[in-house]
């Protein structure tokens, strides 16, 4: 008796031809999701680099008060990316003494920053206080009787990403500046182009 033997099993040809496609689709998904990897990789966004260059408040000792005194201020803003500029919205600015607001307003119009752009912001604003009948103000004229107000800058502003023709979403965007006045109200040497914190 011949030995049994099992019938040879023949792919179709419609089966081997959908199996082949399958198999050219899953490649070119791979390659594409490489390059779309290789392209972000090169191409996202660093987060701009903001520097606080100067600050003065004039007459800042003086005893009537600090309402109506000018706030004037250069904040230097560095974008690190070779390929990708930047759209800033309106820029507002506020200067805060503890949690005591002191100015506040509009600083900076709407503008575009190049790729390695680098774009000195120049803020001014008008002192809304403290006065000598706010209960910060003996604190307030303490220190600056003694040389040295701690101040912080905030600005608040929206942002956009631009590759070539291609924007990405708007970020709310806020820059954290700390630093300190002396009693003549001009910024203290070491926090001359400090860099301020950023956030999104």
């Amino acid at each position: 008796m011949p030995p049994y033997r099992l019938p040879m099993y023949r792919e179709r040809p419609a089966v081997r031809c959908i199996n082949f496609l399958c198999a050219v689709l899953l490649t070119m998904v791979l390659v594409a999701g490489i390059i779309m990897f290789v392209l972000w990789l090169s191409l996202r966004p660093h987060r701009p680099r903001f520097f606080l260059d100067d600050f003065t408040i004039p007459n800042l000792n003086r005893q009537s008060g600090a309402v109506n005194l000018p706030v004037r201020f250069t904040v230097d803003e560095r974008n690190p990316n070779q390929k990708i500029g930047i759209h800033y919205g309106t820029i507002y600015g506020s200067v805060y003494y503890n949690d005591l607001l002191v100015a506040s307003g509009p600083v900076v119009q709407p503008f575009y920053q190049q790729p390695k752009g680098d774009t000195p912001l120049l803020g001014q604003l008008t002192a809304s206080g403290p006065t000598p009948g706010d209960p910060a103000w003996q604190r307030f004229a303490g220190d600056a009787a003694a040389g040295s107000v701690a101040l912080r800058l905030l600005l608040n502003s929206t942002v956009r990403f631009q590759v070539q023709m291609w924007d990405t979403r708007e970020h709310h965007m806020k820059v954290d500046c700390e630093f300190g006045l002396r009693g003549d109200g001009t910024l203290q040497q070491g926090d001359k182009n400090k860099q301020c914190t950023l956030y999104f």
